[in-house]
């Protein structure tokens, strides 16, 4: 907008508008190609200075510059910055903005892949911020002509020198967490260690509580990611497509998987990990899906047609925790309904379909998750990432039929479910039965009581966000969960729990614990001299609730009890040999 004028772009072209409703007129300049996203620059200081950028829909670049002097009455085709584009890669339809000096009509700055400045409207240009800079622009504002805040893919950067021909940037990020995860995981005995792929920085590796700083595992676009819950040192994280890096020294290094790099699968690919085979199971063209063995050696990859699945591709993976080298997959692809699938001998190339069902007769919805009650191999629940569509569905018998439980659930994108541990005490469940964990387009919903159409989600978002969610894992140890939000970053609990089927309490095992004492808010552990390598630490509320859960390393611990409630409570150890501690303390 620009002093009573409204400009407005869109597929079809531009227009003007002065005031009077609907009573637009078209200002796009001749092209000889067929746009798609336009962008609209106004001079703040000239407001019949305008600057268009067009994307070329055939190459994703910027195929036309132009500049008007009279408010768009006519145009003058210009030089386009070459920054924004990016080869044969160029994806102006993601990312292309441009602004305009508040003081000087001829000065502005685009950015796409990178950002470019021009101090002659446009006839030429100088690409800037390269260097330090994260790539994929999307925001650029003004504030007088020498400070410029610059929104992409990696944050927020700012100058107080866009006067100068190389203005310096610094990255203002810090506190400002809004990392667009996709996937996540956590280590089997690690405490605070958590591995996370994210849209256009890679996958991270957290190593500490709390917001903290995290190191790259490996770059590019990162996507679904696994840790062994077995062998801790087996960890894979993935880019696009088929393309996948091994860790077999805890994550200390990674190397590119090169021998079963494609290019098929979506663009972030579906995957599971097979903990007890050492297979990872991943998406494919339409009617496959391909896995690889061999991670600690020379990876080998196979392609595998299942006819079942007709044109749809797999949108969703999960390997099955009660039966060996069985996947269940959930199949997606435009106006066919969608499909969950179980296979057997998954892990050859003529698998046996055992089962498969159309979710209800919905078409254009996408399976994103599926799981499998540990408890039960024919329990399965899969939901569905769209909106005007039924998004949780349950099956009780195997997975020939399926049926909904959505409930009271509000009309959403439901990206993942897990059931929980049986332990688990969901909503105040009086005696800790288990539920269901959903990741929603509002953050985590829960139900303690799978009840068809009468189930019953409740919210909890409590120290969490009402934020687009694409993942939730579980570490069955101590029930710790992380979530995986796609704009506010990673956020763990301990999910509440139930001791029950106590028998005769385990005497302390000698010289494993020497004492523990509560003061300050925290809980301090003093270890003994044992060979024992890792702990599990539970503690224990008066109505036998277990609050609050640890694992660490066998060595002197501190914990954070300052939240919990002034009380007294039994702290349990269990060492990895099966050593044991129990002991009282009163938190004040």
């Amino acid at each position: 907008m620009s002093r009573g004028t409204v400009y407005k772009s869109s597929f079809a072209g531009n227009g003007a508008n002065t005031g009077a409703a609907n009573a637009w007129t078209e200002i796009t300049p001749t092209r000889t190609t067929i746009c798609q996203r336009l962008e609209l620059a106004v001079a703040p200081s000239d407001p019949n200075r305008l600057y268009l950028l067009m994307q070329d829909s055939s190459t994703n670049s910027v195929s036309g510059f132009y500049r008007s002097t009279n408010g768009g009455a006519t145009w003058d085709s210009v030089g386009a910055p070459t920054a924004v584009n990016n080869g044969g890669n160029s994806q102006c339809w993601y990312n292309l903005v441009a602004a305009v000096d508040p003081n000087n009509p001829d000065i502005l700055v685009v950015g796409g892949l990178n950002m470019a400045k021009s101090i002659n409207a446009g006839t030429t240009w100088s690409t800037i911020g390269s260097a330090n800079v994260h790539v994929d622009h999307h925001a650029l504002v003004f504030n007088g002509s020498t400070k410029l805040i610059n929104g992409n893919d990696g944050g927020i950067y700012y100058t107080e020198s866009f006067d100068l021909a190389s203005p310096a940037f610094v990255n203002k990020n810090n506190g400002y967490n809004v990392t667009q995860y996709y996937a996540c995981d956590v280590h089997p005995t690690t405490t605070d260690y958590f591995l996370a792929g994210a849209q256009d920085n890679g996958t991270q590796r957290f190593q500490a509580p709390g917001l903290n700083n995290t190191t790259s595992a490996t770059g590019g676009d990162g996507g679904f990611c696994h840790i062994d819950q077995t062998d801790g040192n087996i960890q894979i994280t993935s880019n696009t497509g088929n393309r996948y890096n091994v860790s077999n020294n805890g994550g200390i290094s990674f190397v590119f998987a090169s021998t079963v790099f494609n290019a098929r699968g979506q663009f972030i690919n579906p995957t599971d990990w097979d903990d007890a085979s050492n297979i990872l199971y991943c998406g494919d063209d339409a009617g496959k899906y391909f896995f690889i063995t061999n991670w600690t050696g020379t990876p080998a990859g196979t392609q595998v047609s299942v006819a079942s699945m007709g044109a749809r591709e797999l949108t969703a993976v999960k390997v099955d925790p009660n039966t060996a080298n069985t996947i269940w997959i959930g199949a997606s692809f435009g106006n066919l309904p969608p499909q969950v699938l179980k296979l057997t001998s998954a892990n050859s190339a003529t698998p046996t379909v055992v089962s498969f069902a159309n979710l209800g007769a919905t078409s254009n919805a996408n399976v994103s998750s599926i799981d499998i009650d540990p408890a039960n191999p024919n329990h399965i629940v899969a939901v569905i990432s769209n909106y005007g569509v039924v998004s949780v569905y349950e099956s009780t018998n195997g997975g020939t039929s399926f049926t909904s439980i959505e409930g009271n659930l509000p009309d959403m994108p439901v990206r993942w479910v897990s059931f929980a541990p049986t332990n688990a005490q969901l909503n105040g469940a009086a005696g800790g039965n288990g539920g269901l964990i959903i990741a929603t387009e509002l953050g985590i919903w829960t139900t303690s009581a799978i009840s068809g159409a009468a189930t019953q989600w409740i919210p909890n978002n409590s120290g969490f966000a009402n934020v687009r969610t694409d993942m939730v894992r579980i570490r069955p140890s101590d029930n710790l969960a992380v979530a995986a939000t796609h704009g506010r970053g990673l956020f763990t609990t301990v999910l509440p729990t139930v001791v029950t089927g106590i028998g005769t309490t385990p005497s302390n095992t000698k010289d494993f614990i020497r004492y523990i004492n509560a003061e300050s808010g925290r809980l301090n552990i003093y270890t003994g001299q044992l060979l024992t390598k890792s702990m599990s630490v539970q503690l224990v509320d008066m109505s036998g609730r277990v609050v609050l859960a640890h694992q660490f390393s066998y060595q002197n611990s501190s914990m954070d009890i300052s939240r919990l409630a002034a009380a007294t409570y039994t702290v349990r150890i269990r060492g990895n040999k099966n050593e044991y501690y129990a002991g009282k303390f009163i938190k004040r």
